[in-house]
């Protein structure tokens, strides 16, 4: 029996949502997703961003509905997804200027030790030292897309190159953003790692 839910039988339910009965992935959705929510917010100190992991959790779930084991212990799954989720999802921050200045907002509101105040540092550090190795021009377009959400036409206009060197340019600052952080790997998982040490669904 699936906890809190005495008269929903477990087995039976999952073994509906793996052959894509849409009630019982509902009733699923319900039984769980506030667990999804608050274990994300813990991490990443934000209503917004939680909201989206969750939604995001079974989305991912419902596609993959094929590969559910019934016989085995959905929470302890549901549970390695949502961490595997926000790691990802930190990572990609690390990409995304915007997220960024979100999930360190929010966590600036929420932090309560100095050691998780140095990690966040040094992860904003890190990623504008990567930054900074750009060339000029390549930085210019990275920000200007990042941090002030023009868009590929605008940003030509604004420097006066082609649409085409925009895309070129934020391309390799892509592809060289992601060869620092793999250079890094336990950057966000230490950082994941810390926050959630003591937290379960």
């Amino acid at each position: 029996m699936i906890k809190g839910e005495k008269h929903i039988d477990a087995f039976q339910l999952l073994t509906k949502v793996r052959e894509g009965n849409e009630k019982a992935f509902e009733t699923l959705f319900d039984i769980y997703k506030d667990k999804v929510y608050a274990f994300s917010y813990k991490i990443l100190k934000s209503k917004d961003l939680a909201d989206d992991v969750a939604i995001e959790v079974f989305t991912k779930i419902w596609k993959n509905r094929a590969s559910i084991q019934p016989g085995l212990a959905f929470q302890a799954y549901l549970f390695r997804i949502t961490k595997n989720h926000i790691i990802n999802f930190l990572n990609k921050a690390s990409l995304d200027a915007k997220v960024q200045e979100q999930l360190i907002t929010s966590v600036n509101h929420h932090r309560s030790s100095t050691e998780e105040e140095i990690i966040y540092k040094d992860y904003l550090t890190l990623a504008e030292q990567a930054i900074s190795q750009m060339p000029k021009q390549r930085r210019q377009v990275f920000r200007l897309k990042n941090e002030q959400g023009m868009s590929y036409e605008q940003i030509a206009l604004h420097l006066g190159v082609s649409k085409n060197t925009v895309k070129s340019h934020l391309t390799a600052a892509t592809a060289h953003l992601r060869n620092v952080f793999t250079m890094y790997p336990d950057k966000t998982a230490i950082l994941v790692l810390l926050l959630s040490s003591s937290l379960k669904f």
